[in-house]
């Protein structure tokens, strides 16, 4: 297949390695219900030789030592048909501030694929807010102990490991290592609206005992940032993947179909809209990679810009989506196809990691008191 032109950043093996992978896994393991933990461990396995659980993890480390550009192509691929995996963060959370305990006892696991990582972050008052958090990490007779709840985690029910975001005695964000096994963990199921596909779920916290070493060795408040700016323009490429794969499917099914003695891709007013979805797409993906390079080389616009990059994917994502169901009329429609299910990904998509609204101010922000970077 002849390639486009080169984004800067992106990585054409590596996607293609993601598409060949998730097309098998898509194949071997096909659900419009959650996959369970058995399968999940079966994807997880399938998926370490690509570099996925290993991801920009070093070598020296037992990780993948992919760059970043390198990662976010594998994950795009990926994303053609099973986004939104995740299990890759905690990983690196350890490996980056990780106590010699937690990279002895946790972290094997993880990049072996035989134990599965979550992260939890999102509270009902302030979603993804680092500021004002109600989960508490505090000391007690016991050591110290976790109070609280998070909500919105991704493999909630499923996970072994999650990385959670607390305020300790001082109010100072802090993240901890929880075994989701321990007594007073409770998990509760959560129904989502697309990606179908994996468990998202409430975790509640109630007098966990914590041992020292698993809290990470950071400036709590610093490591979720740094971590949202990765997870964010991880979602940006998922995004727009979905939604381009929508397009490319709603092209060759409208070549199907004719209306007034033409196929009704030919008619002017279809060609029309598909080329201006298809143009904002491409700039969407195209302003993601440059937040990937921005992000990876520790640039100061880099966490915000990754806000509005993954602001920008998800709303041009959304609405790409959207159109492309009511393009495809009927078909569209039918829970039998996927043209419907890249709509409700990608809206789910549009909330993880922030709202639009959240990044757009988070980069509006910076934008505001950095004007000429935008000449």
């Amino acid at each position: 297949m002849e390639q486009g032109p080169e984004i800067p950043g992106r990585d054409h093996y590596q996607v293609a390695v993601g598409r060949a992978a998730a097309t098998a896994l898509r194949t071997a393991h096909p659900s419009r219900t959650s996959w369970s933990r058995a399968q999940l461990l079966n994807v997880f396995a399938e998926l370490r030789p690509t570099g996925y659980l290993g991801s920009t993890i070093d070598e020296n480390t037992g990780g993948a030592g992919l760059s970043l550009g390198q990662f976010a192509s594998l994950v795009e691929g990926l994303a053609t048909a099973v986004p939104f995996l995740a299990n890759h963060s905690v990983q690196r959370f350890i490996a980056n501030s990780g106590s010699p305990e937690a990279r002895a006892k946790v972290l094997p696991g993880l990049l072996d694929g035989t134990s599965i990582g979550a992260v939890a972050v999102t509270e009902q008052q302030g979603g993804s807010s680092i500021k004002n958090l109600r989960t508490k990490l505090v000391p007690s007779s016991a050591g110290l102990v976790l109070r609280g709840r998070k909500d919105w985690v991704t493999h909630a029910l499923t996970a072994d490991t999650a990385a959670v975001l607390a305020a300790d005695a001082h109010g100072h964000p802090v993240r901890v290592l929880v075994d989701l096994a321990s007594p007073g963990v409770a998990r509760a199921p959560l129904h989502p609206h697309g990606l179908h596909h994996l468990s998202f779920g409430t975790l509640l916290f109630n007098e966990v005992v914590i041992e020292e070493w698993r809290v990470l060795d950071e400036d709590g408040a610093a490591g979720a940032k740094a971590g949202f700016g990765v997870a964010r323009v991880l979602v940006a490429v998922q995004a727009v993947a979905l939604a381009l794969r929508a397009l490319a499917e709603t092209v060759e099914y409208l070549g199907t179909r004719s209306a007034r003695g033409a196929r009704v891709i030919d008619l002017d007013l279809v060609t029309h809209q598909v080329g201006v979805l298809a143009a904002e797409l491409q700039g969407a993906r195209l302003l993601a990679y440059h937040a990937v390079e921005a992000v990876q080389r520790g640039h100061a616009s880099a966490a915000p810009l990754a806000s509005g990059a993954k602001a920008h994917a998800c709303t041009t994502a959304v609405r790409a989506c959207t159109e492309l169901v009511s393009l495809c009329a009927g078909h569209g429609l039918d829970i039998s196809t996927d043209m419907a299910g890249y709509r409700d990904d990608v809206e789910m998509l549009a909330t993880a990691d922030g709202t639009g609204l959240v990044n757009s101010i988070l980069w509006g922000a910076y934008v505001k008191n950095h004007p000429s970077e935008c000449l």
